[in-house]
């Protein structure tokens, strides 16, 4: 008999077989086929395996359907709808494997199973080596300690910027995690603000019950959150010598204010204006040119916030910076931003990264400057 004609009457008798031993030796002889032959089958014969597997494994028993998940979990490219059906099995020792490992899985797909089901598909899910921002979002709000850390420390699985957000707030109350979150290269500075804010709220909370001082409270909560939560590093100082907007900052001649910086930076004197705003921050030179540099606006906009700039003026620097014109993403990323993080809380952390980086403004020269404290 013609192999192919043979194959199709022993899966017709597989299909008839109720009792389900001959279709499970069936399901294994063409998985096994379609593993040996799918690299050179086109997505039609793919498209042909993954009817007949599917329609053999849907009735099979459980340790058959784990051994089918296993057998299909590493192939790059598999048979989709087979695979689905697996990921969504109401077992996990089914779907595990899938969930875990398998690229053939939709991201539409993934979403559902982190929205659905239990704790045990998340940490699945958690263990892939890559995941979109709407699946990880999922996990830090559903997910388990086990399961934010393990997304913290897969800097592969994309966060959003809530994802960060919320990664930070979390950060605050666990050591481990921040030192995690810290080392992600998608950390930006407004989330640094979002840890400093939920750390001093902590702890104050949970020293309320000491004696009314509220000034000394105060400040050590300043110094202790900023001290705890912050490194230079986060900044993100270092000189990027392939930016387009790099300028050559000169250090300014005369005494400056904000007054003056924002007039330099209305009639387009950039380099001026940076020099001034390091007098004001007490940062190098170097830093300021690297921040106003960088591929992100997040160091520039901690450095104006800590001076006092108001929203205007920065925006006009923001503009320089990018060529003339904001995109509308660019625009309100930095206002919700630069409203977000106050003054107060830039200043701190200025002060805590001038004495970490020991920088002394005004060339060491020891005069006061007015505007970080």
């Amino acid at each position: 008999m013609n192999p192919i004609l043979s194959l199709v009457a022993d899966i017709e008798n597989a299909l008839s077989d109720d009792a389900g031993d001959r279709r499970h030796a069936l399901l294994r002889r063409i998985t096994g086929l379609f593993i040996d032959q799918v690299p050179d089958l086109n997505e039609e014969h793919i498209s042909v395996f993954d009817e007949v597997i599917l329609c053999l494994a849907i009735e099979i028993e459980l340790a058959a359907r784990m051994e089918l998940s296993e057998r299909l979990a590493d192939l790059p490219r598999g048979p989709r709808r087979t695979i689905q059906n697996l990921a969504h099995d109401d077992e996990i020792d089914v779907a595990r494997p899938v969930i875990e490992r398998s690229p053939c899985i939709s991201n539409e797909d993934l979403t559902r199973i982190a929205q659905e089901r239990s704790i045990e598909f998340l940490t699945s899910l958690s263990k892939r080596v890559s995941l979109s921002t709407a699946v990880t979002d999922i996990l830090l709000e559903r997910g388990s300690a086990d399961i934010v850390e393990r997304v913290a420390k897969n800097s592969r699985q994309a966060l959003s910027d809530v994802g960060l957000r919320l990664l930070a707030q979390k950060a605050t109350e666990d050591q481990r995690l921040y030192r995690l979150v810290r080392g992600r290269p998608d950390l930006a500075l407004r989330h640094v603000g979002a840890i400093l804010e939920a750390a001093k709220q902590r702890v104050k909370s949970e020293m309320a019950d000491l004696p009314d001082q509220p000034d000394i409270l105060e400040r050590a909560l300043e110094v202790g959150a900023a001290s705890l939560f912050v490194d230079p590093e986060v900044l993100d100082l270092k000189a990027n010598e392939n930016a387009a907007q790099k300028a050559t900052i000169v250090w300014p001649v005369w005494p400056t204010d904000l007054r003056r910086i924002a007039n330099q930076i209305e009639r387009g004197d950039i380099a001026e204006a940076l020099a001034g705003m390091a007098y004001l921050a007490e940062i190098s030179r170097e830093s300021v040119e690297a921040a106003f540099a960088a591929a992100q606006f997040d160091s520039i906009l901690f450095m104006a916030r800590a001076i006092g700039m108001d929203w205007p003026i920065f925006m006009v620097l923001l503009k320089a910076r990018e060529g003339g014109e904001l995109s509308s993403d660019i625009y309100q990323r930095a206002h919700s931003s630069f409203h977000a993080l106050s003054k107060s809380t830039a200043e701190r952390v200025m002060r805590f990264i001038a004495s970490r980086l020991g920088n002394v403004a005004n060339g060491g020269a020891g005069q006061t400057r007015s505007n970080v404290r």
